[in-house]
């Protein structure tokens, strides 16, 4: 199972740098991402419409020496907010950035504060979650789909709630150079049949396991390109 979960971030990551995905949908604007002018509907996944400026490639993935991680957001509505721990989610994403700027650092890109002419910024948002509460069984717990919408896993956790996400939606963006120039931008819908949420500590546990994969496949997919063109 967890060989099978890594080829699906594997292909999701790629996917999200050097393409995005696909389809013919319309995608709710939260108004993170400010802009949305020219984006279009991806050729080949559904509920995803992708922007790509005309100079962003695999050179440009492979030349990435700088960059700019900034945490992601969670975005809602205040009508499903009541039942925030914001010390739990400061848990998490405090994790999850530490984990993805350790694992940076490590394969010899450097983490910057602020923008320059040679830096990468990456910022992002989970938005448009929508939720139920139907009966559940054990079979529900499925967890590729909580690390394919991390957001959506760190809500279910820190409600402590066994509500069901139905929907989830990401807005993520890669700005280039300073002033910053967006050169990717994708806004997807991933739309869940059920998942689970465990309460406790080893849910939190299990929710950071799920992360690191994700972290593991984004870092190995931008190496890998770099290591390609270096040959």
């Amino acid at each position: 199972m967890l060989n099978r979960c890594k080829q699906i971030f594997t292909a999701l990551i790629t996917l999200v740098i050097l393409s995005g995905c696909a389809a013919t949908t319309s995608q709710k604007q939260t108004g993170f991402l400010g802009n949305y002018d020219q984006f279009i509907d991806s050729k080949e996944y559904d509920y995803t419409k992708i922007y790509k400026a005309e100079n962003f490639n695999r050179d440009s993935v492979a030349q990435l020496t700088d960059i700019k991680l900034e945490p992601f957001e969670l975005w809602i509505n205040t009508r499903s907010s009541d039942n925030f721990n914001p010390q739990q989610l400061a848990e998490l994403a405090s994790y999850f950035h530490g984990k993805m700027s350790s694992q940076l650092k490590a394969n010899n890109y450097n983490l910057v504060d602020r923008a320059s002419a040679n830096s990468l910024t990456i910022r992002g948002a989970f938005s448009n979650i929508q939720f139920v509460a139907p009966e559940l069984s054990a079979t529900d717990f499925i967890p590729f789909r909580i690390v394919l919408n991390a957001g959506n896993a760190a809500y279910l956790n820190i409600t402590d709630k066994k509500d069901v996400i139905t929907t989830v939606s990401i807005e993520v963006e890669f700005l280039q150079g300073q002033p910053q120039q967006r050169v990717f931008a994708l806004i997807a819908t991933k739309h869940i049949d059920t998942t689970i949420a465990n309460s406790g500590a080893e849910n939190v546990k299990a929710v950071k396991a799920l992360l690191d994969i994700w972290v593991y496949n984004f870092i190995h997919n931008i190496t890998e390109i770099r290591a390609e063109k270096a040959m």
